[in-house]
């Protein structure tokens, strides 16, 4: 049903819909006007019914009538479900990738997801440490101990804010350090590789 079919102006209801017979693959259409209330919630199970393998067509078509219509938070919140779609075609390592992407950075949809966790962690490691401060290399020597410096220095690769190489952490705090920087590598990581592809998606 409607599979590569052409309309100009969709009008249509969440009701109105089958369940068991809609295939969407290759429809197109130009506007949206729903008769009733479509939420995007109910515009995303429209779209999971009519498409039991994963089939990016559907969801970039929605989105780009989505976005036409002034409206590029659900635009976009259908291109990420059209991303977790796409999941189910990866292999397994490729899938456990696939979820950091989404876990850290929404895609590239959701960029404050990526600032939520780097918050996250710079409050637990800056209370940590502020409570166990480590020894410095050289007594006497190094710049003035700062439990929020040191944590961001560690969360930051690509910015040396000089107090990472200055102390001496041992134990619990040795492995949060090691926790710290690699947190940080995968937030910077996910946030480039994620950025890349919303630029190259969009051009």
């Amino acid at each position: 049903m409607l599979a590569e079919a052409v309309v100009n102006t969709l009008v249509d209801q969440a009701e109105s819909w089958p369940e068991n017979n809609l295939d969407l693959s290759g429809f197109t259409y130009r506007r949206l006007l729903p008769s009733r209330v479509f939420s995007i919630e109910q515009r995303l199970q429209w779209l999971a019914a009519a498409t039991s393998e994963y089939d990016p067509q559907p969801y970039e078509q929605l989105a780009t009538c989505l976005r036409a219509s002034g409206e590029p938070h659900d635009a976009d919140t259908v291109l990420l479900n059209r991303m977790r779609r796409r999941r189910e075609t990866l292999s397994r390592a490729a899938r456990a990738w696939d979820v950091l992407q989404d876990v850290t950075f929404g895609y590239g949809y959701r960029p404050a997801r990526a600032a939520g966790w780097l918050i996250l962690f710079w409050l637990a490691g800056s209370v940590w440490f502020s409570l166990r401060p480590p020894a410095p290399m050289k007594a006497g020597e190094g710049p003035t101990w700062s439990a929020p410096v040191f944590t961001l220095d560690l969360l930051l690769p690509i910015l040396d804010l000089g107090q990472e190489n200055q102390w001496r952490t041992a134990g619990v705090s040795l492995w949060l350090t090691v926790v710290l920087s690699f947190v940080g590598w995968v937030l910077a990581t996910s946030v480039a590789v994620g950025a890349a592809a919303v630029l190259l998606r969009r051009n």
